[in-house]
């Protein structure tokens, strides 16, 4: 019974603590766009508890299934008790009928109301659904190969495995057939980020372990984790290949697709080998010039062979999608194109500034004689740092730079360099004012304590460390920034002299295409007829009048047709109201003129 309770209380608290809140945001938001004016007929509150529910009774009854074919197929595990047991098979025997009465009312509602469709609550359940069959299915599957490359025959995680990835493939199959494209790709996005991630998580643990298999001798231990890196690697490889490989890498390149390629695909597996790259010269600048910890080459360069996997991996994975990215990105240079190399210059940036604030914490260290590590270790972390992060940053950063050079006009209002700009001086500025909150705190304890010394500084080394580098990173770009936008205040074009009069006043016949040509020279136009006898049946000379205008540029003329031909006579075009003789204040004369 209080296993019972328990069980009950938690789904309760499931839909209230995770429910409730999420159902709040979903009507403020409703609200606030305006697309909430309707009568309050609850369907939004209906469809959020329906699939909520839908989806909590999907997850139970999958669960019970797939726990009771495992149980089946691979026997009860040695631990199990009456109260797992009994788990399993309330999940089994009550989680599967009412998620099917919960499943046949939502397939009602799709047939009978097309609109139901296309709400948002429909899509995030079936993405939802989808990515955590995908998540269960992949542990487990994981779990099953590990046991068969080790050697050991274990069905019930494959088993498992399928259940789940029926249910995977039955979601997938309904969000084909009931969703929008641009809906479906936000469940293709994240399921192809799962599949990179582990698949470049499995490749580096397994160049690791059989690095490890290969230096050390406990074969026993590293053989069993090399097996669960090499089935890691393969799930993920799976995922990625339905996901990406299958169906999102052929998708139209918009915002989402651009997110997904750009940080995730070429800026992550890039991190990954920046760090890799910095691990392993470490490794190797400790070895012969530092002071290792180990005595043996073998202990002390275990950890090298899965950073250079990571160099390997990380450095495929970020050709790969560099080249994708190409591919996808108009011809030219383009924002797409900026917001590439400004990301590459700010993760190197990133490197190379952590091995300044640990070569300058380092150096504190030193004067206080306090170092915990030895201080020949710590500078060559820094220099290593300095050494992976630096040439990379020049190199995208003088791109940018060369082109900002060539290209001033272009670069200096490029939205992607302003961004750069404004996000490194503004982390930087928080960093600083964070580090001196930090330092001037514990300089005060220890000063009111009494306790100022080398320990104090010891204390302040890290946020000191900050301070100096966040002060250098966020100092030297406002500068940058400051130069850009005085370059674009100088290349902003000068207003054009006037070559043509602001206003004109055409007294003489009315003629469309004078009008029109007077126009289109730019300047405003207004047209006061003369009687035909008082002009003698003369008309307008449109060159003629066009060449006189030319003459008075920027001011307000008056042409006036007679005998003659036509003459332009200067005037001060004067907007005054005015007041007749007897009329109140703000009388409308014009009004009174228009009327008559």
């Amino acid at each position: 019974m209080v296993e019972a309770a328990m069980f009950v209380f938690g789904l309760l608290s499931l839909l209230v603590t995770v429910g409730l809140p999420i159902l709040v945001v979903v009507l403020v938001l409703r609200a606030r766009s305006g697309r909430a004016g309707r009568p309050a007929d609850g369907v939004s509150i209906r469809r959020f508890f329906q699939y909520l529910l839908l989806y909590v009774l999907t997850v139970v009854a999958v669960t019970g299934v797939a726990d009771l074919l495992g149980r089946a197929v691979g026997g009860a595990p040695a631990t199990a008790d009456e109260g797992e047991l009994a788990r399993v098979l309330a999940f089994a025997v009550l989680g599967v009928p009412m998620a099917a009465g919960v499943a046949a009312w939502t397939r009602r509602g799709l047939r009978r109301d097309p609109g139901e469709r296309a709400s948002t609550a429909w899509a995030f359940y079936l993405w939802a659904a989808s990515l955590t069959a995908l998540g269960v299915a992949a542990a487990e599957a994981q779990q099953g190969l590990a046991a068969a490359f080790a050697g050991r025959a274990d069905a019930a995680p494959l088993v498992r495995a399928l259940v789940w990835l029926s249910v995977w493939t039955v979601h997938v199959l309904l969000g084909e057939r009931t969703l929008t494209v641009s809906a479906r790709a936000p469940h293709l996005a994240a399921g192809s980020l799962v599949g990179l991630v582990l698949t470049v998580t499995g490749l580096v643990q397994l160049g690791g372990t059989a690095g490890r298999l290969a230096l050390d001798t406990g074969h026993a231990v590293v053989a069993q984790d090399v097996a669960n890196a090499g089935a890691l690697a393969v799930v993920g490889g799976l995922v990625w290949s339905a996901y990406w490989w299958g169906r999102y890498r052929r998708a139209e390149p918009d915002r989402l697709w651009l997110a997904y390629v750009l940080p995730v695909g070429v800026g992550g597996p890039f991190v990954v080998a920046l760090v890799g790259a910095a691990i392993a010269l470490a490794a190797v600048g400790v070895w012969f010039l530092g002071e290792p910890d180990e005595t043996s080459a073998a202990a002390h360069f275990a950890g090298v062979p899965g950073a250079a996997t990571a160099v390997v991996v990380g450095l495929c994975a970020w050709w790969y999608h560099r080249r994708v990215f190409s591919r996808a990105a108009p011809p030219g240079r383009t924002e797409i194109t900026r917001a590439h190399e400004h990301l590459m210059a700010g993760i190197a940036l990133v490197t190379a500034a952590l091995g300044v604030v640990i070569g300058l914490r380092a150096v504190g260290d030193a004067v206080a004689g306090a170092a915990s590590d030895p201080p020949a270790n710590t500078f060559l972390l820094a220099a290593t740092l300095l050494v992976v992060g630096t040439p990379v940053w020049w190199h995208f950063w003088g791109r940018a730079q060369r082109e900002r050079r060539a290209q001033p006009d272009v670069e200096v209002r490029s939205v992607t360099r302003r961004l750069y700009l404004f996000l490194l001086f503004g982390v930087g500025a928080l960093t600083g004012v964070v580090a001196v909150l930090v330092t001037g705190f514990v300089t005060i304890e220890a000063a009111l304590r009494g306790d100022l010394g080398r320990a104090t500084l010891t204390d302040v080394g890290t946020p000191l460390a900050l301070l100096v580098t966040a002060a250098a990173v966020s100092g030297s770009h406002w500068v940058v920034y400051r130069e850009d936008r005085a370059l674009a205040v100088d290349r902003v074009p000068a207003a054009a002299a006037p070559t043509f009069p602001r206003d004109v006043l055409l007294l003489g016949p009315d003629d469309d295409a004078l009008v029109r040509s007077v126009h289109d020279a730019g300047a405003r136009v207004e047209v006061w007829v003369r009687p035909p006898e008082a002009v003698h049946g003369a008309g307008w000379d449109t060159a003629a009048v066009l060449g006189l205008l030319a003459q008075h540029p920027g001011g307000a003329v008056a042409v006036v047709l007679d005998d003659a031909g036509p003459s332009v006579v200067p005037v001060e075009a004067v907007r005054r109201p005015w007041v007749r003789a007897g009329a109140e204040p703000g009388h409308d004369v014009g009004r009174d003129r228009r009327a008559q």
